[in-house]
């Protein structure tokens, strides 16, 4: 998370760096997105990798690309190696996180997954709070590359470290579906990239309907191939048996879309105000220190409330802090508060989507559900900054002058979202009233061969009770009898 942060920190910085000159603003924040769009595409075949193989080796592995992608992008001298490094970055990412989350969650049990979760998700919120805090003064005394040269030191540090951590059993044994995953890695890759570059090529050039016509034929295929193989190699389709994991899904999902635009915005908004780098970092810091301290609360809310009122006070809230931040001054107390309250939202939103979604997974498959819970939080962290900034891009709009168009978007993702959860709650009460309630005699008269099956069970039952009351009958018979009174002694 810190180095997703730090890479739109740097973007009004990389804008005037003479290595994207003449590189349209939609395009600058492929740093953002396709970093973002990497590990959407590539997060659920990792995951089901690292069931495979083993998941101290994949973290291994990623966090041997991601080091040598975050050097890349400290000394590249072009802009395509820059955006190249990026890529790798992503492609590390999708091989790190669900390794290390599976990793995390199957040394545990369940009464503490929740609790697991929740202090992942405040450790997400700690990277944002350091990139925050220091990426801005490092920025300013530095230079924008600065920022990830302790990336790839710190990769490197938690390399050597690698061995220390406990092995774990594989999974389900099985071949990778490969033509499937490059058909979804095509499609993602094809949408972000269109969206990316779209305004800038022209909606109706060559180029980007050729990138239309690939998105769509890998769609179709990629949707073909899971159709064909529902237990292929990603073993995404028996996941959706398990009780939350489409819900989990779907949050994380709109969270992307939600809270993504606003941390690529933000600092192009600030900048724009006269602030440094190091102000920006300061004025966006609380935004992360509220989503680590709320996500450190929401276990203990989801275990007492559910999945669904945490999600719906995560939406609640974030509705209500981004209403304060669409009316008021960028640089005020009340923008300030505002944060606060939004990123307390966001602490729940992101917590409980994982709790939700590996609820009721077993531990050989932890790591593939963590992939596809992920995927689609990344999806939207793509897709929602790529149309943001391509929509300020094609109505030439300063960021400052689309900012409240972009908080009206959010507000709009959080409305729904917190209207989801709410409909999905009110259907859990309804449908455990309804299991719990007895059959009325309407329905038994309206049921009549249930009411025949019933009465058959009521029978059957009632027949069983009097072959044991009657075998107790005798037993205490016997029990009680002349022989039973007589002395022990007695021949």
């Amino acid at each position: 998370m810190a180095d997703t942060l730090a890479s739109t920190l740097v973007l009004p910085l990389v804008r005037q760096d003479p290595i994207a000159r003449g590189v349209p603003l939609a395009q600058v924040s492929l740093l953002t997105t396709a970093y973002l769009a990497a590990i959407a595409a590539l997060l659920t075949p990792a995951g089901r990798l690292a069931d495979l193989i083993g998941r101290r080796a994949l973290l291994a592995a990623g966090l041997m690309v991601f080091a040598a992608g975050a050097f890349t992008m400290a000394f590249a001298s072009s802009w395509p190696l820059l955006v190249s490094a990026r890529l790798a970055q992503g492609v590390a990412a999708a091989m790190m996180l669900p390794s290390a989350l599976g990793l995390l969650l199957s040394r545990v049990g369940n009464r503490q997954r929740r609790g697991a979760a929740a202090l992942w998700g405040a450790a997400t919120g700690a990277g944002g709070l350091v990139a925050h805090a220091f990426g801005g003064l490092m920025a300013d005394g530095y230079g924008w590359r600065a920022l990830y040269l302790p990336m790839g030191v710190t990769a490197i540090a938690l390399l050597l470290l690698v061995a220390a951590l406990p092995r774990t059993p594989t999974g389900e044994r099985g071949a990778l579906d490969v033509p499937g995953m490059l058909a979804s890695t095509s499609a993602i890759a094809a949408a972000v990239l269109l969206l990316s570059c779209g305004g800038s090529w022209g909606w109706t050039s060559p180029a980007t309907l050729a990138v239309g016509a690939v998105m769509v034929s890998a769609a179709n295929l990629a949707w073909a191939r899971a159709r064909r193989r529902p237990e292929g190699a990603e073993q995404v389709a028996p996941l959706w048996r398990y009780p939350g994991f489409t819900w989990g899904l779907l949050t994380s999902l709109l969270y992307g879309l939600l809270a993504f635009p606003l941390l690529a915005v933000a600092p192009l908004v600030l900048r724009g105000a006269g602030m440094s780098p190091t102000g920006v970092g300061v004025a966006l810091a609380p935004l992360s220190a509220a989503v680590m301290l709320s996500s450190t609360l929401v276990a203990r809310a989801a275990r007492r409330a559910g999945t669904s009122w945490t999600i719906y006070a995560g939406a609640y809230l974030s509705t209500i802090g981004l209403v304060v931040l669409y009316a008021a001054p960028h640089t005020s107390m009340g923008a300030l508060a505002g944060l606060v309250i939004t990123g307390a939202g966001f602490g729940f939103l992101s917590t409980t989507a994982t709790i939700a979604g590996t609820l009721g997974v077993t531990p050989a498959r932890y790591a593939t559900a963590i992939g596809s819970i992920t995927t689609a939080r990344m999806l939207g962290g793509a897709i929602g900054p790529a149309t943001a900034l391509a929509y300020l891009t094609s109505t030439g709009q300063d960021p400052a002058e689309g900012y409240p168009d972009v908080l009206a978007g959010g507000i709009g993702l959080s409305l729904l979202l917190g209207l989801l959860s709410l409909v999905r709650r009110i259907r859990h009460i309804n449908g455990a009233a309804a299991t719990s309630a007895p059959p009325s005699p309407a329905a038994l008269t309206a049921r009549p061969g249930e009411a025949e099956r019933l009465r058959q069970m009521l029978q059957h039952q009632r027949a069983r009770l009097e072959a044991i009351a009657s075998a107790a009958e005798a037993e205490l018979a016997r029990l009680t009898g002349p022989r039973s009174r007589s002395p022990m002694w007695a021949p």
